[in-house]
């Protein structure tokens, strides 16, 4: 059989194969050509492919792909190409926004006046806070992120725009403030000084400035009595913050208002009068144990002795109220004179000083206020850590100083 038995006047051959034409028993089966019968198909004969597989009676035939499936195919191809791009895409944009890992260093960055949200990208990029100011400036732009502060800002290096922006809404660190502390237990001679020392306190300020305003009679306690001028024990030792246009009248009146708020919040008024005090007294009752005290434990025993010696008529044999008055009668602190007629020479004189001998603490404030109850009348040291021993009698008192000369803890 020729090829022109089977093929058609177009060159077209039928898709249809059957087995070797002797075989009458094998059907037609898709993709195969019988070369014993005429091809009505669809198929070129020139675009067959033959494969004998050691069988010339079989022809095998591939279908050609049409002009439309061609179309199909490669608009196919597009799609995929686009997905997988914008797939790629997606997951580079979320990685910029999100870049994953731990935050790095803390960078202080200042945010200038009229900055854009823009300009804050660039600047945040720059410095590693975020990885793409392009991707920031349109995640803030559709995500309506903005405006914000200008201003100090602490960041940490790779975060993500959701952590840059938190920073941001919280606003501007406060400007940087100095800062001043006033140790318990110092005088005002000794406060003074150190508010106007570079290294303790500021170097804006001056002793004599500072002076001038406590002497001023402008800075009082609302607790003081209206015939004492004295501002001993009147400022609140603690650490301050002090911002930049402070100056120094300003700085000693918040010491003064500080006392008298914390005086106010430990209920001084109502303590005071049930322990048979005023307020000012309580003052100078914590100055005393400011200065007695040397470990937190004993502060309200101590606080006991004296009030319970105020209550009984006998003098408060504090040698603390001794060592000030030498001190503001110029005077070295040792220099001790214990036949003065001094008020402040509480071996002799009966009751309180006239004024506080130092700046109490909070703490000393409050153990004035709510003495431990007991019949204790006598104190001494018991040890080197500054432990008291407390006794209600002479006898007992007697004995734990001759143990206090013992062991040598300044006794005698």
């Amino acid at each position: 059989m020729t090829e022109d038995d089977w093929m058609d006047d177009e060159g077209w051959a039928d898709d249809w194969a059957v087995a070797d034409a002797d075989d009458s028993s094998l059907t037609a089966q898709e993709g195969w050509v019988a070369p014993t019968s005429r091809p009505d198909g669809e198929q070129r004969y020139e675009e067959w492919l033959e494969e004998t597989d050691g069988d010339d009676d079989w022809v095998e035939l591939r279908t050609p792909m049409s002009g439309r499936r061609r179309a199909l195919l490669g608009l196919g191809v597009v799609v995929v190409v686009l997905v997988v791009a914008l797939g790629a895409g997606y997951l580079w944009v979320q990685g910029q926004i999100d870049p994953g890992g731990d935050p790095g260093a803390e960078v202080e960055i200042e945010i200038v006046a009229g900055s854009t949200t823009e300009d804050i990208g660039e600047v945040l990029a720059d410095n590693d806070i975020i990885t793409s100011s392009l991707v920031w400036n349109y995640w803030t732009r559709f995500g309506d992120k903005g405006p914000f502060q200008a201003g100090l800002y602490v960041f940490q290096q790779n975060s993500s725009f959701d952590g840059a922006v938190a920073v941001l809404d919280g606003g501007p660190r406060p400007p940087e403030n100095d800062r001043v502390t006033i140790p318990e237990g110092l005088t005002v001679a000794e406060i003074i000084p150190r508010l106007a020392d570079p290294e303790t306190g500021l170097d804006r300020w001056s002793v004599e400035a500072l002076d001038a305003a406590l002497n001023s009679g402008e800075i009082r306690s609302q607790f003081q009595p209206a015939d004492q001028s004295s501002m001993e024990g009147m400022l609140l030792p603690e650490t301050y913050d002090i911002e930049e246009e402070t100056d120094e009248r300003t700085f000693l009146r918040r010491l003064v208002t500080q006392l008298d708020s914390t005086l106010l919040e430990l209920e001084v008024e109502a303590k005071a009068a049930a322990l048979g005090v005023s307020p000012y007294e309580i003052v100078i009752i914590a100055s005393l144990i400011e200065e007695e005290a040397r470990v937190p434990g004993d502060r309200t025993k101590i606080s006991r002795v004296i009030h319970n010696r105020l209550e009984q008529g006998i003098p408060l044999g504090i040698d603390a109220t001794n060592r000030y008055e030498a001190e503001i009668a110029g005077r070295s602190r040792d220099d001790i004179d214990f036949d003065s007629d001094s008020p402040y020479n509480t071996r002799r004189v009966q009751g309180l000083p006239p004024t506080p001998i130092a700046a109490a603490g909070r703490a000393s404030i409050d153990a004035a206020l709510n003495p431990e109850p007991g019949e204790w009348l006598f104190y001494v040291l018991a040890d080197a850590e500054g432990n008291h021993f407390f006794a209600e009698t002479n006898a007992e008192f007697l004995r734990a100083k001759q143990e206090c000369i013992r062991l040598d803890l300044g006794c005698g």
